[in-house]
């Protein structure tokens, strides 16, 4: 899914009425890119397209503005193509997959992904709507899973964008284990060694989590149509519910 964004056309100094503003979208996204690690600016973007900074704001009123931009960019690029004949939770799985490994190269922009304009989720939304549209899960449950779908692949990737790397990480914890007693370090220093490969588990394990609370949703849904066919009400899962406790 992820590709490296191609630069924009270089563009004459004179010549300022080329400039488009999906071209300099199109600039900032392979900036950031190419060197996710130095903050994108307006001056970085405008020498991109070889611009005056100023022409920029012609386009976008300020940097955030143009942040966002990008973000609406990077999210609406998160497509897919359902393969035929998969279960909806290998559709699911894979797409989710796919999702985080498109997100992971731009973790400057993920705190814009997270707040950015609604209509770039939009063909996600559509797709994850009919995604999961054999479970027959009523409007407010559909929401409630879309959500849950599209917290976790911006939250893990937030969180990997931001955590120690791990070369780094397990020489610090093991310093610091050598102040505990003998029992804590024999029973914390075979954890530490298995850190390395639990982070590379964690998505794994936070897709199929996420995949058994959708069906949660689903069974939930079923058993309320079973109820309603019988004539009485299905009983309420609290953890799903927003009822007040009695």
């Amino acid at each position: 899914m992820t590709q490296v964004p191609g630069a924009a056309s270089a563009r004459g100094r004179g010549r300022p009425a080329r400039l488009s503003r999906d071209q300099i979208v199109d600039a900032a996204v392979a900036l950031v890119y190419e060197d996710p690690a130095t903050p994108l600016t307006v001056k970085r973007v405008s020498e991109a397209v070889d611009s005056a900074p100023m022409a920029l704001y012609r386009y976008f009123p300020d940097r955030d503005d143009l942040l966002l931009a990008v973000a609406d960019r990077v999210a609406s690029g998160m497509g897919f193509d359902r393969p035929a004949g998969a279960t909806w939770q290998e559709q699911l799985r894979n797409w989710m997959t796919m999702s985080m490994e498109h997100l992971r190269p731009y973790p400057q922009l993920l705190p814009y992904i997270a707040s950015t304009r609604q209509p770039a989720w939009l063909p996600s939304f559509i797709m994850l709507t009919e995604m999961l549209s054999p479970l027959s899960l009523g409007d407010e449950d559909l929401a409630l899973a879309i959500t849950l779908v599209g917290t976790t692949i911006v939250g893990q990737a937030t969180l990997a964008s931001k955590r120690t790397p791990v070369p780094d990480m397990i020489p610090k914890l093991r310093r610091a284990l050598e102040a505990a007693s003998t029992e804590e370090q024999a029973r914390v220093a075979p954890v530490l060694d298995s850190l390395p490969a639990a982070f590379g588990r964690l998505d794994d394990l936070v897709i199929e989590a996420t995949i058994d609370a959708v069906e949660v949703l689903s069974a939930r849904t079923r058993r309320a149509g079973r109820a309603t066919k019988r004539g009485r009400k299905a009983p309420v899962n609290p953890i799903f519910s927003n009822a007040s406790p009695t």
